[in-house]
């Protein structure tokens, strides 16, 4: 368990839960196990990509749940990570965060 996750207790940390339907959301190797309140556990990471022509860098996110468009997981996520960077004063991860679509 990293320093982040030892943080996510609190008000605005249930509120969040509460808000995306969710009771957890652990750093796993290569992104993160949502649990969801259905008691059922998705994987939600993100993927490098290079725009051809341009040679842009962006980020885009996956998750395993049926959901066909973006899920409420990976909003969870996302929001999330906001956050703590924020907290942190991240500004490095924020900015990096503001590429992904």
């Amino acid at each position: 368990m990293n320093e982040n996750e030892t943080n996510r207790t609190g008000a605005s940390w249930d509120a969040l839960l509460k808000q995306h339907r969710i009771r957890g959301i652990v750093e796993s190797g290569d992104g993160y196990d949502v649990e969801s309140t259905s008691e059922s556990t998705y994987h939600v990471h993100s993927e490098t990509r290079i725009e051809r022509g341009t040679g842009s860098i962006y980020f885009t996110w996956h998750c395993n749940c049926p959901a066909r468009k973006r899920c409420r997981h990976i909003d969870a996520v996302v929001q999330m990570r906001w956050a703590e960077a924020a907290a942190d004063e991240g500004y490095d991860g924020m900015d990096i965060m503001e590429r992904e679509v």
